[in-house]
């Protein structure tokens, strides 16, 4: 039989993976990027769980490692900068507050690019303009010249704005839930209290400065603002100005936390200037079926968790192992075999998903004694992980039938040549 050709959507993290292991399962690829050029900017991700197994069999962990921002862990200090707690990088495990493998978005994504780029077609600049569904295969059409074509499957891997998932499982398939909450990023230059630890600042009102280093020399700065509910008016204002623009989003953050000390006023003075800023909605992401016909769903298209999950990243590359390997066992059988691949990852991402009460507001407290409340809760934490307790109650997990158990990758035979 012929190669089953497969056109992917999107060339950040969950596409380009899903186009490596395709290829390894014997399909022709093509990946379409609105984009006009691989995008190399975009803030600290991390990799997490089964999804370092991932990245191992596909040999490119050490290469991450090397591009990472050798962080050290993360503090969390007070208004005089003086830290109340420490947690180092777990190295075993990866699995701490801090990952020893936390690399930028655009040094990962030119990872996933040079070690897919010989064997997949990468057409930039263009996207999916409409799709019908044909008996053989399915016919896109592209908005920007690229001529249409038919192929086997269409793979979403646009994120959680997907145009795809729009046009195939309608405007309002997906359940999208707000988390209440609005986060910022941005980058600043590198001052004489930045270490290779991050910080974690917070105070009244649900806010939260988090500052990260990275390996090319700047400080990365997460604002978030998050609220008790959805009745807050400053969740109002972050959706007006949503549409407003950058301009508009950046002078909101800057109201929302010019009345905050310590190191705030130096990252205000750089988001000013700043040009990687982008502001984003903190929602998750569930839909009933990953797949519809000959089209489906992985990453934040279809399962996006929330960066309060630190799964996001994660997530995109075990949904495109397990898509990829249920494809490999029935390349002439596309529709069943996207069937296996939701029966086998739902579960998972279920549980994922599946916040712990009072996230993330019981973590960002709105009040002056609830921000005391948490620095006291972390100071303990910070007790037991410099003692060493916190390493054994973690160990020990591990052995308790309980949720937030580690994903048990599939071995698929495509995969072991």
């Amino acid at each position: 039989m012929s190669k089953p050709h497969v056109l992917i959507s999107g060339a950040s993290v969950a596409g380009p993976a899903l186009a490596y292991w395709l290829v390894r399962a014997g399909c022709r690829i093509t990946v379409v990027e609105r984009a006009p050029a691989l995008r190399t900017t975009g803030q600290g991700i991390d990799i997490r769980d089964s999804a370092r197994d991932v990245v191992k069999k596909m040999g490119i962990f050490e290469r991450i490692r090397e591009r990472s921002s050798k962080e050290e862990g993360t503090e969390v200090v007070v208004a005089d900068n003086r830290p109340i707690a420490r947690f180092p990088v777990d190295l075993e495990s990866g699995n701490s507050a801090t990952s020893d493998v936390e690399i930028l978005r655009g040094e990962l994504a030119k990872i996933l690019y040079e070690v897919t780029s010989d064997d997949v077609k990468y057409v930039f600049g263009d996207m999916v303009e409409s799709l019908e569904e044909l008996p053989d295969g399915i016919r896109v059409g592209f908005a920007n010249g690229t001529p249409a074509e038919t192929f086997d499957l269409v793979v979403a891997a646009d994120g959680i704005g997907s145009k795809i998932r729009r046009m195939v499982f309608g405007r309002d398939a997906a359940n999208v839930k707000s988390l209440n909450a609005y986060v910022s990023y941005f980058s600043v230059p590198l001052g004489d209290t930045d270490t290779m630890w991050s910080r974690a600042y917070w105070v009244p009102g649900g806010r939260c400065t988090y500052l990260r280093p990275d390996n090319i020399g700047r400080t990365r700065a997460f604002l978030t603002v998050t609220a008790y509910d959805g009745s807050d008016p400053r969740l109002a204002r972050f959706e007006e100005v949503a549409k407003e623009g950058v301009p508009a989003q950046k002078e909101l953050v800057r109201e929302m936390f010019s009345d905050i000390g310590w190191e705030v006023p130096r990252v205000l003075d750089a988001l000013r200037e700043s040009d990687d800023f982008y502001m984003q909605q903190v929602v998750q992401l569930r839909m009933k079926s990953w797949s519809k016909g000959r089209v489906s769903l992985v990453g934040d298209s279809g399962y996006a968790p929330s960066p309060f999950t630190g799964m996001g990243t994660s997530l995109a590359f075990i949904g495109a192992y397990v898509l990829a390997g249920e494809i490999s066992k029935q390349l002439d059988n596309i529709p069943a075999a996207l069937e296996e691949y939701e029966k086998v990852l739902r579960p998972y991402v279920e549980d994922v998903q599946s916040l712990p009460w009072g996230i993330p507001w019981i973590v960002n407290p709105q009040s002056a004694w609830g921000v005391k409340v948490w620095e006291t809760f972390l100071r303990g934490l910070g007790l037991l992980e410099n003692t060493g307790v916190l390493g054994l109650l973690s160990k020990a997990a591990k052995y308790l039938p309980s949720r937030g158990k580690k994903f048990k990758l599939p071995e698929y035979e495509a995969f072991k040549k």
